[in-house]
């Protein structure tokens, strides 16, 4: 079955790089096919043979002359690490994404875990219990695939490599068939419980002085014992034989013994001996077992939701593309077999199917599930298009740039898949206690059984005690206390554009007190535009006016000039023919337009032609006082207006300036621009004149992140730019603009799909809910075992009472994590 690897590639120049890389991949035995991007400067491989290594990829690339490492990541192409300053977990060579089976509770993750962190040249594992997979980085060249299976094994859990790209629509659903599957059959193990154990109930409630009862309830739990208890006391001897104990440990155990004490009690009864003395707890046992598997069902079903997102996502990519031939034929195609390169038709009202551009046609695209901005955006001739997104009313032809695993809506699944399978730092605390938690309530169970048996409250009670100790701190909730959450809240932030990197991301994001904005394609569009037209000749009207000014400067490639030319179009503006064009860098330009001498540019430009600017003065002076940049306009030495320009603030800039104050966080700007404009920006949008700071470099951007950090601020940095990285990567949470540059959002932990501030705030309030809501978890997990143990081992507690209580500790903790679904963000 088919796999992708990703593997960084470094030489690359040309597209004949390109090709040899290619050629070098798929020359490989067990390899399908290699995509290479020489923008990315990566190799995407699929297997058809999973035992193809890392380590075998990356010599072949390095016989072709280049340098490679997995996952990008510092190896050389022969797989060897080389030496690096300070490694972390996360600079692990490769990634490899294990699917486990019988991870069970808290303590099953921390097992493996540490199955896999004792594997020579795994850097980290990390292992979640909601989602029944674990994620490891390591060297290719000290580990393998076989070594990674073996130790998880060796754990005592069933393991396999998770098949398929982590994107690939199959795997997705390979998973999800694999949630259902276990949702279907904790639920018939339910409804077969529930069948027996109800007359077991029934009968319990008799007297005992009708012989036929004890075989009755001995013929109707036994099924139950064996069919319900018998996958738990697999689990428990699988631990057990490898030196651990887990949740199956104290559920086979608790069951176990209480239905083997009514089995020696009942032979009492029959054989009319003091073998025991007592009551029979075959209702016990079987309530027991038939309440846990009600738990798992319904657990089942709510981790199958929490983990719908990325399921959802791939979802809004279409099955088929409608690829245009030679001659123009069209041909349905699935979407995997797309190529880079490939012409394909959009229909009105169909899905883009990959990035690419439009060569052909007009059209509004919504983009809402990608951007969660709602207005349709206009797409022509030369513009980007994103796959997934709908197409309007018009017919587009693009060819396609990105294809499979390039996507930006593949990359918005895997960043929402590795986001899920981490881990956040409040979540240490579970690891630790799950640690020693079950050894822990075996010991006190034991005393419980010790302690009521000799101390004069009877065996019977004894066991009764036990079985309740051992049922009710069984540590489900404290394993799907913080996973659940985070799994939850990252994927409702990418329904929403809001893509968090990790869940240590996620966390600091909700603990911020201070944000620090970008001005330019931040705060601002990040491209400038005619704000002000103001007439002084009056036979001309400001389109006139405008127009004029286009025609003289529609041959310059000034940013300015693109303004005004862009501008005119907009209001419909007929351009003119022009003659005897000439410019003056900085400074303005000069044509012949329609027999008229026009001048548009910098005052002291036309003052050297002899026109009079004095009139213009007082309303120049205003304009530059508002941080716009302002252009005069003659025509044959007189002058007839002005023209004001700026980068404007973004339609949303000002609401989430306010709300990131009602979140309580102090609200800064930085910019490399001069001093009068960002006090313009800022007072436009309501940002305090004192918390702006103007003319810094990049390396001052950081500079000020570190400052507020001494003075014990946790702060956000929102950038779209390479001059943003090294501040993005300084601050507490780096926030990328995702219209920005790709080193902005590698340096970021939060990305905002489209280019809207409000995005920003946002993902502060989802991290605050999720942080509560694991706080939360966690409390009620850990005061739930706290409370629960004494009052099981001291108090006439019944174990059925116990079962139910550990089943509702489960689901309130998944519950309380899909809540966050319902929650307001703005």
């Amino acid at each position: 079955m088919a796999r992708d690897i990703r593997i960084h590639v470094e030489g690359m120049t040309c597209e004949n790089c390109v090709k040899h890389v290619r050629q070098a991949l798929t020359a490989v035995p067990g390899v399908a096919s290699a995509d290479v991007s020489l923008q990315h400067k990566q190799a995407v491989v699929r297997l058809s043979d999973p035992a193809v290594t890392v380590a075998r990829l990356a010599d072949a690339v390095r016989e072709a002359g280049y340098s490679a490492s997995a996952d990008g990541g510092n190896s050389d192409a022969s797989g060897e690490a080389t030496e690096e300053p300070d490694p972390s977990p996360a600079d692990g060579k490769a990634r490899l994404t294990l699917e486990i089976e019988g991870m069970h509770c808290a303590s099953c993750v921390g097992r493996v875990e540490k199955a896999l962190s004792k594997v020579p040249g795994v850097r980290e594992a990390s292992a979640s219990l909601a989602s029944e997979q674990a994620a490891v980085r390591f060297d290719p060249a000290q580990a393998d695939e076989a070594a990674l299976l073996a130790a998880v094994r060796s754990a005592g859990y069933t393991a396999s490599v998770a098949r398929g790209s982590p994107v690939d629509r199959e795997a997705v659903d390979r998973r999800q068939a694999r949630r259902d599957r276990d949702a279907r059959m904790w639920r018939a193990r339910f409804l077969f419980g529930a069948t027996l154990t109800l007359p077991v109930f029934i009968l319990s409630m008799f007297s005992d002085d009708t012989s036929w009862r004890p075989w009755l309830l001995l013929v109707l739990a036994t099924p139950v014992q064996v069919a319900l208890g018998w996958p738990f006391c697999v689990g428990a001897l699988r631990t057990l034989r490898h030196g651990s104990a887990n949740m199956d440990s104290l559920i086979a155990m608790g069951t176990t013994a209480a239905y083997a004490f009514s089995v020696v009690v009942f032979a009492s009864i029959v054989r009319e001996s003091p073998i025991a003395e007592g009551h029979l707890y075959f209702d016990g046992a079987a309530m027991i077992l038939t309440l846990i598997a009600l738990g798992k069902w319904m657990e089942s079903r709510a981790k199958g939701r929490a983990s719908s997102a990325i399921r959802e996502l791939m979802e809004l990519a279409p099955d088929i593309a409608h690829r245009v031939g030679h001659g123009g034929r069209e041909q349905d195609v699935p979407l995997a077999e797309i190529a880079v390169g490939d012409r394909l038709r959009v229909r009105p009202g169909e899905k883009v199917p990959v990035d690419g551009l439009v060569l052909e046609g007009r059209s509004s695209l919504d983009e809402s599930m990608l951007t969660g901005e709602s207005m349709p955006v206009g797409r022509g001739p030369g513009d980007e298009v994103i796959g997934a997104t709908i197409n309007g009313e018009g017919s587009l032809l693009i060819r396609a740039a990105r294809v499979g695993s390039e996507t930006a809506l593949a990359r918005i699944v895997e960043m929402v898949r590795r986001a899920q399978e981490s881990k956040a730092p409040v979540q240490r605390l579970a690891d630790r206690v799950s640690g020693w938690f079950v050894p822990a309530v075996i010991v006190v169970a034991l005393l419980t059984l010790l302690g009521w048996g000799l101390l004069g409250g009877g065996w019977s009670t004894a066991v009764l005690r036990m079985t309740a100790v051992l049922i009710i701190a069984c540590p489900c909730a404290l394993g799907l206390a913080t996973p659940t959450a985070i799994m939850v809240a990252t994927g409702r932030g990418a329904k929403i554009g809001v893509l968090v990197r990790d869940a240590e991301a996620l966390e600091r994001a909700g603990r911020l007190d201070a944000v620090i904005l970008d001005k330019t394609g931040t705060v601002t569009a990040g491209r400038p535009q005619v704000t002000d037209r103001v007439v002084l000749d009056r036979r001309l009207t400001k389109d006139e006016l405008l127009a004029l000014a286009a025609s003289a400067e529609q041959a310059s490639e000034h940013p300015l000039a693109r303004a005004i030319v862009e501008a005119a179009g907009v209001r419909g503006g007929r351009l003119s023919d022009v003659m005897d064009f000439q410019s003056a860098t900085g400074r303005g330009v000069a044509a012949t337009v329609a027999g008229r001498s026009v001048r548009v540019g910098k005052a002291d430009f036309l003052a050297e032609a002899g026109v009079d600017v004095s009139p213009a003065a007082s309303k120049l002076s205003e304009l530059e006082g508002q941080g716009k940049t302002a252009v005069l306009v003659a025509a044959d030495n007189e002058l007839i207006g002005l023209l004001a320009i700026s980068d404007q603030p973004k339609p949303d800039a000002a609401a989430a300036v306010e709300r990131f104050k009602s979140l309580g966080l102090e609200v800064h700007l930085v910019t490399g621009d001069n001093e009068r404009t960002a006090r313009a920006v800022a007072e436009a949008v309501g940002i305090d004149a004192a918390r702006v700071m103007a003319g810094v470099r990049p390396d001052g951007k950081a500079d000020r992140v570190r400052s507020l950090q001494q003075e014990g601020r946790r702060v956000a940095m929102v950038g779209d730019g390479i001059n943003d990285a090294p501040a993005l990567a300084a601050a507490d949470v780096g926030v990328a603009i995702g219209a920005g540059s790709d080193v902005a959002m590698e340096a970021a932990g939060v990305t905002l799909v489209g280019g809207d501030l409000m995005g920003a705030a946002r993902a502060v309030r989802l991290s605050r809910l999720t942080l509560a809501r694991v706080r939360q978890n966690l409390f009620w997990a850990l005061v739930y075992n706290t409370v629960g143990i004494p009052v099981a081992a001291l108090t006439p507690l019944s174990p059925m009472i116990a079962a139910a209580a550990m089943a509702a500790s489960s689901v309130s903790v998944v519950s309380n994590s899909l809540l966050l679904l319902r929650k307001k963000l703005d």
